[in-house]
């Protein structure tokens, strides 16, 4: 690994030619973490993640002329600040860039990039085996809510209801 320092980082919007590497980050990530390869494909980046109906806003970091890591942010609003807000969905840093503020430049850059948009919050959600990211997300200052996470295949829920859009 070649040494690196915190200068040599930089960070900026991700574009439809960062598709491949973006979406091995998300597979390693996956990996990392033990679950299924992630559906998220190159052609699915590109066609979801720009334009103006885009699904997310993906930033990337750089050390010199190589990709090092990957923040990828989707919309979101909370009715009891009625603030709006971004919820962090992948954050991911390759092995050889790690403990050099990739992470911390990625997080810097995804807050100013929501207070230009004029938005309040960044939230999202951390597997509790992943000791390494809790204690990330810590030492930046972020604090635990207590929620539930649930999520449900709206496929079925479209047969609950008679009241159709």
């Amino acid at each position: 690994m070649i040494s690196q320092t915190k200068s040599h980082i930089g960070v900026r919007r991700a574009i439809l030619a960062d598709a491949d590497l973006v979406c091995a980050f998300v597979a390693a990530l996956s990996a990392e973490e033990g679950m299924e390869p992630p559906a998220l494909t190159p052609a699915k980046f590109r066609r979801q993640g720009f334009g103006e109906d885009a699904l997310f806003r993906c930033l990337v970091a750089e050390i010199g002329d190589r990709m090092a890591g990957m923040v990828l942010l989707t919309p979101g609003y909370d009715s009891q600040t009625a603030t709006g807000g971004m919820m962090l969905e992948n954050i991911y840093v390759e092995p050889g860039s790690r403990r050099l503020g990739v992470g911390r430049a990625l997080m810097a850059a995804a807050g100013r990039m929501a207070q230009d948009q004029g938005l309040s919050w960044i939230c999202w959600h951390a597997r509790p085996a992943n000791v390494r990211a809790d204690l990330f997300y810590r030492a930046l200052g972020a604090r635990t809510e207590s929620v539930t996470l649930l999520g449900i295949d709206v496929k079925l829920l479209a047969g609950h209801g008679s009241s159709r859009l």
